[in-house]
């Protein structure tokens, strides 16, 4: 056990002492994605568990990789209208078994009318939209609508199993449910984001429209109350604190791994490029399968993760269009603890993240430190967060641009001693770029609060 696990023990929270307990604090860590397989979640169960803290999670059920050594409790139903982005409108007018009869007479009749249960469902559609419209003049909607669905009160009810001295809410998603059981069950609550919420669909005017206000009126009214506030990178930490003028400076944690000791392995007579994340639009996929026409014959890229059903048949149907496909291999996602390891077989790491909102300028991704983590070269997208980094360790080379042909040019510079170059940074990079190092200032940070709580 560490120092400061000791420093903390023996009723330093406040749940503790007001029950005259001697016991490790206990933490809550609220997230609505599978914890078991979400790199910045289960790193936080992780440290606390190893300095000797009680850990719980609360999520989405499901999940690749094993379970941690703390305990999940997952909700049964589908991650609900956030996670999703679909709209859900609850009446509230009627009395609630009144309500109750009217919507079950009503849903059996229409279940039966195909026709009519597609009124039905476009009906809801536009009534949950004007809904969020209201938010834009009438923000104090914006806990209601969010108590509308389902799926976050059942995370509440789950959560509300536990007697925990700090709510960690990762992500907006998170901050009302960690805010509620604060103020119900006693503890403190502390917010973790990582994204900046208020920009991070801001390519999208449906989501500026309909969805930002929802989320800054409720990131606005919590968040200064939360303890502790932490962000990803240094550019979401600024926004965050000129934004809702917070009275203390938000705490930058950086999305680094748990340092694994990986091998120098000198580049092959294949050059072989890794993309592993989430297949979706707005991830510069589409343009870095283009370039591929144009790299050098020795190099073939790979992009690694889950299936999505409405984006990977566009990018196979695109490799087949340009005839790359002994080329551009679309792989199969791996757990996220052999993520790594996995990695390390590759040799340059790319992130073709375009620069399109304040969210994507700020961004300091997973990705990254794992690409730096399993001793690859980088070529990255030239962002305020990963550009400098990039150059502070000699670790690969930026991206001006998300054109085919400058993805192209900035793989086709690279050669195999540039690279091995690389590699050997990336490799003495991630002693300092690691879980191990960033991950003392959470400890600290919560470590403090309770503290003060309990003095």
């Amino acid at each position: 056990m560490s120092d400061l696990s000791r420093s903390v023990l023996g009723g330093n929270a406040p749940l503790g002492l007001l029950r005259g307990e001697s016991r490790p604090p206990t933490v809550c860590l609220l997230a609505l994605s599978i914890i078991a397989d979400d790199p910045r979640v289960r790193r936080q169960g992780d440290i606390f568990h190893r300095n000797g803290w009680r850990v719980f999670g609360v999520g989405l059920p499901g999940g690749r990789s094993a379970l941690p050594e703390w305990p999940i409790l997952a909700k049964n139903q589908p991650s609900g209208g956030f996670a999703a982005d679909r709209d859900r409108y609850e009446p509230s007018k009627l009395p609630r078994s009144a309500l109750r009869s009217v919507l079950t007479a009503t849903a059996n009749y229409v279940r039966k009318k195909p026709r009519l249960r597609r009124l039905a469902s476009t009906g809801w559609r536009l009534l949950g939209r004007c809904r969020l419209l209201l938010v834009r003049v009438r923000p104090g909607l914006a806990e209601k609508i969010f108590w509308s669905d389902p799926s976050l009160r059942e995370m509440h009810e789950l959560a509300d199993a536990v007697e925990a001295d700090i709510w960690l809410a990762n992500d907006w998603t998170a901050l009302p449910i960690a805010a509620r059981l604060a103020q119900k069950k006693g503890g403190l609550y502390v917010y973790d984001t990582h994204e900046l919420a208020t920009e991070e669909y801001a390519e999208s005017l449906a989501w500026h429209l309909l969805r930002r206000p929802l989320v800054r009126a409720l990131e606005g009214k919590l968040i200064r109350d939360a303890k502790v506030v932490s962000a990803v990178s240094a550019g979401i930490a600024r926004r965050l604190d000129k934004l809702y003028s917070l009275p203390r400076p938000t705490l930058v944690i950086r999305n680094t791994p748990n340092y694994e000791p990986c091998q120098f392995r000198p580049t092959g007579e294949r050059i072989r490029v890794l993309y592993h994340g989430i297949i979706a639009p707005g991830r510069g996929l589409e343009a870095a399968i283009h370039s591929v026409v144009d790299w050098r014959s020795e190099f073939d890229l790979s992009i690694r993760g889950p299936e999505n059903p409405h984006f990977t048949p566009l990018l196979r149907a695109r490799i087949t269009e340009r005839r790359l496909e002994g080329r551009v291999a679309l792989l199969q996602p791996v757990s996220m603890t052999t993520l790594v390891r996995e990695a390390s077989a590759y040799d340059v790491g790319l992130s073709v993240l375009p620069a399109h909102s304040r969210n994507n300028e700020f961004a300091l991704p997973n990705k990254f430190f794992e690409y730096i983590m399993a001793g690859l070269a980088v070529c990255v997208t030239d962002l305020p967060e990963m550009a400098p980094l990039v150059r502070k360790y000699g670790l690969g080379v930026t991206l001006p641009s998300l054109d085919p042909v400058a993805i192209a040019a900035a793989i086709n510079a690279l050669d195999r001693e540039t690279i091995d170059g690389y590699k050997r940074n990336a490799l003495r990079a991630a002693r300092e770029l690691c879980w191990e190092r960033e991950s003392g200032r959470l400890l600290n940070a919560y470590s403090a609060v309770l503290q003060r709580a309990a003095a």
